[in-house]
């Protein structure tokens, strides 16, 4: 929602801010992809260590999770500073197209330690049951982007109007404000117990078995970035209007797919904790809960999405052609969302039983592998219209999930072998 938020006001400015918000969101999705998949990683571990009472794992698994996540934080912080410029220019941006990514994404990266803070203390409390915090915390975060987002927009009350730096510097000063008050939750329930304060200091070994975990599921979360980083490139040969449409109905997919987010929540905890007591066939009827649920709730905002297709983009954006271009993508995606929440419940199980591994070759054949070779084909080949490239991304999604549903299926008859 923050991302929804966003990008209604950058198309308030016009369509080229619009469009730079959808060429920065891949590269944002990079600061996602770091503290996503190490939240993830660590949550496993730490709720395996909880349902197998190992107190003193459990305890070294959240320090070290958080001292990595500094770690961490200060390289994604260099590294997108460098690298940001480089890479909207392979994208295609110039001129003021590239000073508007560049004036939303620096801020970003500067704050990203906060989204990593803010991201591993939701892990320690997600790994003991809790997913309620973080959602109150997100809740508030969203009507404060409300008030902020204008605020430094536009300036007043003594404040300088920004632009659309403003609203990446909204975004981090409430990421400040809830990752400050989610570790002092953990610290205030005693999860996060330093004694001595040592334990804080990298341990390589402890830091390797996080990484284990956590690098299959940034790399998951990362290829997502990939995919819209290979998607944008085929785009630039449509124009602006094109970019800026499938920028708009990425954040309309997004809303259409949160239940998704807490279905991995509570399949993380639940299939986590009960991995760890080895009560297999609790982790069994999670999953036929999961899957019941997931499917209902997607039909019926798949069902919306579709019909009010036009009126959800128009939110964003006046300009009719891209509305005409948004409409196409989102219906087509609004008939295979299904195939996301399949798949997002399977890899939330095979994360919570630490075998995370296949998350990562399906996303990077679902969202690369198999879309790049339909794309250049129809793209630059043939030059189809651009629905050519939502018919590949459709494809490609479908295929992908239903060869995760034989390995998931799989892998729930083995378990416990």
């Amino acid at each position: 929602m923050y991302n929804v938020i966003d990008s209604f006001y950058a198309g308030q400015i016009s369509t080229t801010a619009l469009a730079a918000m959808g060429l920065s969101f891949p590269v944002f999705l990079l600061i996602i992809a770091t503290s996503g998949g190490l939240s993830r990683g660590a949550s496993a571990l730490i709720a395996n260590a909880i349902g197998s009472r190992e107190e003193d794992k459990q305890r070294r698994y959240i320090a070290q999770s958080l001292s990595m996540g500094l770690v961490v934080s200060l390289a994604l912080t260099v590294t997108g500073i460098l690298v940001a410029r480089p890479l909207f220019q392979l994208l295609g941006a110039t001129g003021e197209y590239l000073t508007i990514a560049l004036s939303y994404m620096n801020p970003i990266f500067l704050g990203s330690i906060f989204f990593l803070i803010s991201n591993l203390s939701n892990a320690i409390l997600i790994a003991s049951g809790d997913s309620k915090t973080f959602s109150k915390v997100l809740v508030v975060g969203f009507f404060l982007n409300l008030i902020l987002d204008p605020w430094f927009l536009y300036g007043g009350f003594g404040l300088p109007a920004m632009g659309i730096a403003g609203i990446a510097w909204a975004t981090v000063v409430i990421q400040i404000a809830g990752s400050t008050f989610m570790l002092a939750t953990v610290l205030r329930r005693g999860l996060l117990k330093l004694k001595p304060w040592q334990d804080l200091l990298p341990d390589l070994r402890v830091y390797w078995e996080i990484a284990q975990q956590a690098l299959p599921a940034t790399f998951n979360i990362m290829s997502v970035a990939l995919g819209f980083f290979v998607i944008t490139y085929f785009l630039k040969f449509y124009g602006e209007p094109t970019v800026a449409a499938f920028g708009v109905t990425t954040r309309v997919e997004q809303i259409g797919l949160l239940p998704t987010f807490g279905l991995y929540a509570a399949i993380m905890a639940l299939v986590g904790q009960n991995n760890g007591a080895r009560n297999f066939e609790r982790i069994r009827e999670t999953m036929r809960v999961c899957n019941r649920l997931g499917l209902a709730i997607v039909t019926m905002t798949s069902l919306l999405i579709f019909v009010f297709a036009s009126h959800l983009i128009g939110i964003f954006t006046s300009d009719i052609e891209v509305i005409e271009i948004g409409v196409g993508y989102i219906r087509i995606m609004a008939l295979i969302q299904w195939s996301y929440v399949m798949t997002s419940t399977r890899l939330a199980m095979m994360q919570a039983i630490k075998r995370p591994l296949y998350g990562f070759f399906e996303s990077v054949l679902r969202k690369v592998l198999l879309p790049l070779p339909l794309l250049w084909l129809f793209v630059l080949k043939f030059e189809f219209d651009v629905e050519w490239v939502w018919y590949s991304v459709a494809a490609a999604n479908v295929l992908m999930t239903l060869i995760t549903l034989v390995v998931a299926q799989s892998m729930l008859k083995r378990i416990g072998d």
